[in-house]
């Protein structure tokens, strides 16, 4: 049970310690007043710029059960697990000032999630900074929604969907949405189908999926649960979602 979970001290050392069992390199991008900001690598990102896998929570410090879901699934590989093998960049928890004071919000009262274009933040310009010219095959953003009644995706991705087939693996644990739209967006049972017209309406700024889809040329996935719902119950659909997703992409 996470009895604790906007205990962001006890997540990072958590995975400070899976990079040590790992062998996975962790790096301090900066800080948000006393709060780091960590990035992790594995070996095979570290060794060679084929494109791989990014995983990222966190963005919202009051969405708790998407970074404690990275962290579960992560903790279940091993050196000779095939994901492992892949290049893998995984962003932890980008706001942890606000993570661990369950607030949307960064220390500077910023949405990080409509600044990613923005390179005058200074988290984001060290984000920019360690991607450097990467780009990925596919980009996992994990999310929550206060007004959501279940699960929903958003897929940003240049040819085949495979946005049911992730809903599908999910819904065992938590339901779709059962709502038509999201933020005036037509939705089909849970997923969203961005296009290039709707990635390019004005949003007061680019969330991270956006950015990694239009600048890194990335298939994006953000995966939303709903906040209201039981939190070991979000953190398991995060975790399937996360396996479901590599699954498919690690081979």
């Amino acid at each position: 049970m996470l009895s604790h979970p906007h205990n962001c001290e006890r997540l990072l050392s958590r995975w400070r310690s899976l990079a040590n069992r790992l062998n996975w390199e962790v790096a301090e991008l900066c800080r948000d007043g006393e709060d780091p900001i960590l990035a992790i690598e594995n070996e095979a990102a570290r060794a060679t710029d084929t494109t791989g896998i990014y995983l990222s929570a966190g963005v919202h410090g009051d969405e708790c059960a998407a970074a404690w879901g990275l962290l579960q699934w992560a903790e279940t590989l091993t050196p000779a697990d095939i994901v492992n093998r892949r290049p893998l960049v995984i962003l932890p928890c980008l706001n942890p000032h606000g993570f661990s004071r369950n607030a949307r919000l960064d220390s500077h009262g910023l949405d990080l999630n409509r600044n990613f274009q923005n390179d005058e933040v200074p988290v984001i310009e060290a984000w920019q900074r360690f991607l450097g010219n990467r780009g990925f095959d596919v980009a996992l953003n994990l999310h929550e929604d206060y007004d959501a009644n279940g699960v929903y995706l958003y897929e940003i991705a240049k040819a085949r969907s495979i946005g049911h087939r992730l809903l599908d693996a999910c819904e065992s644990l938590i339901p779709r949405e059962s709502s038509s739209e999201v933020d005036g967006v037509p939705m089909n049972r849970g997923l969203l189908n961005r296009t290039e017209d709707i990635v390019d309406q004005e949003l007061g700024g680019w969330p991270e999926a956006i950015y990694l889809f239009l600048k890194r040329e990335t298939d994006s996935y953000t995966f939303e649960t709903p906040s209201e719902f039981d939190l070991e119950r979000r953190v398991a659909t995060h975790k399937r979602f996360i396996e479901t997703m590599v699954e498919l992409n690690a081979r």
